[in-house]
């Protein structure tokens, strides 16, 4: 996973914001969840199918002031 290379300020207060990521839960396993390029389709066996695409890890900051929350997935 890589995240934006600069300093980012929160476009509602302005104020610093401090990188991290979202959990994504599911059966027991943790994961960074992922940008997948393309609609998504469905899969009768794991829910989505996601052969051949894409896939780029979410990087979210979080403004220190209010708490907003803004994500980005640069790879």
């Amino acid at each position: 996973m890589s995240e934006p290379n600069r300093s980012l300020n929160c476009p509602r207060c302005s104020s610093a914001m401090e990188p991290g990521y979202i959990i994504d839960v599911a059966y027991g396993t943790r994961a960074v969840p992922k940008w997948v390029a393309g609609l998504p389709q469905k899969s009768i066996w794991t829910g989505l199918k996601l052969s051949g695409r894409d896939q780029i890890g979410v990087a979210t900051y979080r403004c220190r002031r209010c708490g907003y929350l803004e994500s980005y997935a640069s790879g």
